[in-house]
């Protein structure tokens, strides 16, 4: 376990609890009016998925075993077979007489396949304007290491797309410390770097550096100031 209290074990198997948001410096992220690393709400996220997933199949399997259920799979299994047996046998769209088939039962088959294809018809003409619009965006200004620039388009009121928008916010915060040469320049450092960590901006291992950084300036400090006054005397 870390300092506070945390199972450092594997993410997919451990509880996963909110952070204090001014204490611990993993609370980087929030979900759900609560603090985590950024771990862990992917992996929060992963199991909403899951649990939604598992609330929708078994929902479904409870309602095909009631008698509406069991009704409406088999006019399900029927409208197809019957399109499928129209649609291979010709012939079949007429009665032993000759005459077109005009009763209620085929009426009723002849509008629900309107329905459907209507429905169709709609979701294509939607995939096709969404299309459009996707090839008419502005593109990404994001470059590859090879030249080529990033084909997709870039987010409203930004110049990259969502995933480059997205790993341009996850880079690390430059964090100004100031000269530190004496002790209340170092005081404003430490100030700067208790801000951030408040803040969330900067992960454990980056704390630890600058904090040693701000201990290395002090010590040097008090050395400096040592040998200026040997040199006075």
């Amino acid at each position: 376990m870390d300092r506070f209290g945390w199972d450092d074990g594997p993410i997919e198997t451990r509880e996963i609890r909110p952070r204090r948001r001014h204490e611990d410096p993993q609370a980087t992220t929030e979900y759900n009016g609560a603090w985590y690393s950024a771990e862990e709400v992917a992996e929060l996220k992963r199991r909403f998925k899951v649990s939604q997933a598992a609330y929708i199949k078994e929902n479904r399997d409870k309602w095909e075993q009631t008698p509406q259920g069991k009704l409406c799979l088999a006019f399900y299994d029927a409208f197809h077979a019957y399109k499928k047996y129209l649609e291979e046998n010709k012939y079949a769209i007429q009665t032993p007489y000759g005459s077109k088939v005009n009763y209620d039962e085929h009426k009723l088959f002849e509008e629900g396949l309107q329905l459907a294809e209507e429905q169709r018809r709609q979701r294509a003409e939607m995939l096709r304007r969404n299309l459009e619009k996707a090839q008419k965006a502005a593109r990404c200004r994001h470059e590859f290491l090879n030249g080529d620039k990033c084909a997709a388009p870039r987010m409203r009121g930004k110049k990259l797309c969502r995933m480059h928008q997205g790993m341009e916010e996850a880079q690390a915060m430059k964090l100004d410390l100031g000269p530190m040469e004496d002790p209340d320049s170092i005081q404003v450092g430490i100030k700067k770097l208790q801000a951030a960590i408040i803040d969330g901006n900067l992960d454990s291992k980056k704390i630890g550096h600058l904090a040693y950084t701000i201990q290395l300036a002090a010590w040097n400090v008090t050395r400096t100031t040592a040998v200026e006054g040997e040199k006075k005397s």
